[in-house]
C-alpha cells in the first residue's frame, strides 16, 4: 500500500486539475488583474482604517464622521461586490470551498469507520437556513 502522505499529495494534484479549482484560479487572476476593482478595494480598506481610528479615539468619536465612514464603506462594498470579476470569484470560491468541505467530510467519515466507496457526508446540519452557506450548491 502506498504511503498515506503520498496519496494525499496525489489527491492534491488531482484537485488542482479539477474544473472547480481551475475556475477558482482563473477568477482569482481576473480579480487581481482588474485595476479598477483593486483601486476600490484599497479605498475600502482606507475607509475601514479611518473608521477604526475614529472609533478608537480616547475622547468621544465624532458620530457624524463615523456615519459618513460607514456610508462610504457600504457604498464601496456594494460596488465591489457588484463587479463581475468579484461575483465570479465569489461563486468560484464557494464552489471550491464546497468541494473541499465534501472531501474533508468523506475523510472524516472514513476515519470514523464509514465505507470510503459509498459514504456521503451530511450537509453539516444546515437546518434549512441557507444565508451564507454554499454547501448545497
Amino acid at each position: 500500500m502506498q504511503d498515506i502522505k503520498q496519496l494525499t499529495r496525489e489527491l492534491g494534484a488531482a484537485l488542482q486539475l479539477s474544473p472547480v479549482y481551475v475556475r477558482f484560479v482563473a477568477a482569482r487572476e481576473a480579480n487581481e488583474a482588474d485595476e479598477a476593482l483593486n483601486a476600490r478595494m484599497q479605498e475600502l480598506e482606507l475607509v475601514r482604517m479611518q473608521y477604526k481610528h475614529e472609533a478608537a479615539r480616547k475622547d468621544a468619536a465624532d458620530a457624524a464622521l463615523m456615519d459618513a465612514y460607514n456610508s462610504q464603506f457600504e457604498a464601496l462594498y456594494d460596488e465591489i461586490m457588484g463587479n463581475a470579476h468579484m461575483q465570479e470569484y465569489k461563486e468560484a470560491a464557494d464552489g471550491l470551498n464546497g468541494l473541499l468541505k465534501w472531501m474533508t467530510g468523506v475523510l472524516q467519515g472514513c476515519a470514523q469507520g464509514e465505507d470510503a466507496g459509498s459514504y456521503e457526508p451530511e450537509e453539516a446540519g444546515c437546518g434549512g437556513k441557507c444565508g451564507g452557506c454554499s454547501s448545497c450548491g
